[in-house]
């Protein structure tokens, strides 16, 4: 019997009403089993009991206790972040892949093309980016919200399924389609030359094909796959980079042999993707899942062409207002700053979608996504640190003196790569909300603001003035997103301990440069290793802080106007 009561207790949360009437409230039975599995919230919920005990039920919820629960629940939601730092450092494995392919593949087209044919190449490659990323209607994305939290039935997740491949099967045969009718059009408005129309028929194919590798790449993120998407990727890398070599380097095809190489590794996830999902699905199409689909991924579109447009204004801008050689220099410095881009924040974005619909159904999902941006700013900052020190040194190790007046353009890019990771996280309730349609404002806005100030900066300090409008951009980016969602969803991110986390990287940067440039490479390094280690002292010394604000912190507004 006494088990019988103590299993009782087990399945339910003892909590008064300011009328001090007790309540049980019974748990859901997928929290009840993940409790059952995990060691950690037991023990928190056995300590919360003893620590408060009965007296906890005639006082009433107070502001301590339910900071105390909250505080089991977060250790019940630890597996949950793990999990999302794990699929992150796997995913990390093919992002990491993609510029080790670059540095094999670049030299070799540019060797074996000629100047305009590589340039006929980087526009046609640009264009597909462009036309795959509308076509796509934002269903990638929209896949990931239906899929994780949208639907639990195991059947109306296989209706998403293959709602979505249909989708996007339809929209981009329409669209290869017309772009192979009006090929000679196209060819002459973008190349100059109607006869290069085969090579737009190509990237119309490549451009369907991409789209249908979209299901199975959104499938297996959603299922938290992350092993299989990373071999995947890093397949259709090395299928691309084997294709080149052979089709241009033996087979001499030139412009359409990389296009079909391309083509050839996106084939590659459709085969081993398309064909299970539809087995698994069967062939059918559901108008209220396709209507919820377009109706979330649809305004993603909007903020696609304006990110799309952010990445490129600078570069055209500096080629028209300064020189070939400036955009040389900030290109070779942007690439290196924007490594932190690469390793740490696109693995997260992947992993990020699938585990924000996880934690967000949960009750006290709002302290867990704090506790996740309070370890993410510091993870950032510390990486866009770290990496701008290697960035530089390789800088003046690897390139001509040339590019070194360049190096101030790497930090800005880093700082500007962590705005935009935390803009990831500061769209959590427009995703949970469905208001997608505001991530297209805020990056149009983003994109407006990036380029008036490269018109006013780049015509008087060049690389630097370009560098200096991307970081701004970011800034406004990600505040656009914190005012708006924290309307939505209310959150309490620690703004107050980034910013001064960040200023005293600033700070650390600047000195440690300064200090540094005139020294040997062995000093110097010591230099950078001792900011380095200071650095991250900070980041205990603020941790420490963290959690007694952790302890002190209200809640929500009811727990304030208790406590009162």
């Amino acid at each position: 019997m006494s088990e019988m009561k103590q299993d009782h207790m087990d399945k339910s949360i003892v909590c008064a009403h300011s009328t001090g009437k007790q309540r049980t409230e019974p748990l859901q039975q997928s929290d009840l089993s993940a409790i059952k599995k995990n060691k950690q919230y037991i023990w928190s919920k056995n300590w919360l009991r003893w620590r408060h005990g009965a007296a906890a039920t005639e006082r009433g919820c107070s502001v301590r206790e339910k900071i105390a629960e909250v505080s089991a629940y977060v250790d019940y939601q630890l597996p949950s972040l793990s999990k999302l730092v794990k699929d992150s450092g796997v995913y990390a494995l093919s992002s990491i892949v993609v510029p080790f392919i670059s540095l094999v593949l670049a030299p070799f087209l540019t060797h074996h093309l000629s100047s305009s044919d590589y340039g006929i190449l980087t526009l046609l490659n640009t264009a597909i980016s462009l036309v795959a990323g509308i076509t796509q209607l934002g269903l990638g994305s929209a896949f990931l919200r239906l899929y994780n939290y949208d639907y639990a039935v195991s059947s109306d997740k296989r209706d998403v399924i293959v709602t979505s491949v249909l989708l996007l099967m339809g929209i981009s045969l329409l669209v290869a389609g017309g772009i192979a009718g009006i090929a000679p059009f196209l060819a002459h408005a973008l190349l100059g030359h109607p006869s290069l129309s085969q090579l737009i028929i190509l990237g119309g194919i490549v451009v369907l094909v991409q789209n249908l590798t979209i299901p199975g790449l959104a499938w297996l993120r959603a299922e938290s796959r992350a092993s299989f998407y990373s071999l995947l990727s890093i397949g259709n890398l090395l299928i691309t980079l084997v294709a080149n070599l052979f089709l241009i380097g033996v087979l001499h095809r030139g412009i359409d042999g990389s296009l079909i190489a391309t083509g050839c590794g996106y084939a590659c996830i459709v085969v081993c993707t398309l064909p299970l999902l539809l087995l698994r699905t069967g062939i059918r199409i559901r108008l209220d899942i396709a209507r919820g689909l377009l109706a979330f991924g649809a305004p993603l579109v909007l903020n696609f062409v304006a990110y799309w447009i952010l990445q490129l204004s600078d570069r055209y801008l500096l080629s028209h207002f300064s020189s070939f050689a400036e955009t040389a220099r900030y290109t070779v410095a942007y690439n290196l700053g924007s490594a932190l881009m690469v390793v740490v924040i696109t693995p997260f974005t992947l992993a990020w979608p699938t585990a924000m619909f996880t934690i967000a159904k949960h009750e006290h999902a709002t302290r867990v996504f704090q506790v996740l941006f309070r370890w993410l700013n510091a993870f950032l900052l510390l990486s866009a640190f770290c990496l701008s020190i290697i960035a530089t040194l390789l800088l003046n190790w690897l390139f001509p003196p040339l590019y070194r007046s360049a190096a101030p353009v790497i930090p800005m890019v880093a700082m500007s790569c962590v705005f935009f990771g935390l803009y990831y996280v500061f769209n959590i309730g427009i995703n949970i909300q469905r208001k997608t349609w505001m991530l297209g404002v805020f990056t149009t806005i983003s994109s407006i603001v990036n380029l008036l100030l490269n018109l006013i900066l780049i015509p008087c300090y060049g690389a630097q003035g370009a560098a200096l409008s991307t970081l701004v951009a970011y800034m406004v980016l990600s505040l656009l997103a914190y005012v708006v969602n924290q309307r939505i969803y209310p959150i309490a991110f620690e703004l107050g301990r980034f910013g001064i986390a960040s200023l005293i990287g600033c700070t650390l940067y600047v000195g440690s440069s300064f200090l540094a440039q005139h020294q040997g490479i062995y000093v110097a390094l010591g230099i950078y290793a001792g900011s380095l280690i200071v650095y991250s002292g900070l980041f205990v010394i603020l941790g420490k802080g963290g959690a007694i604000f952790r302890i002190k912190a209200p809640l929500t507004r009811e727990a304030v106007q208790a406590e009162g």
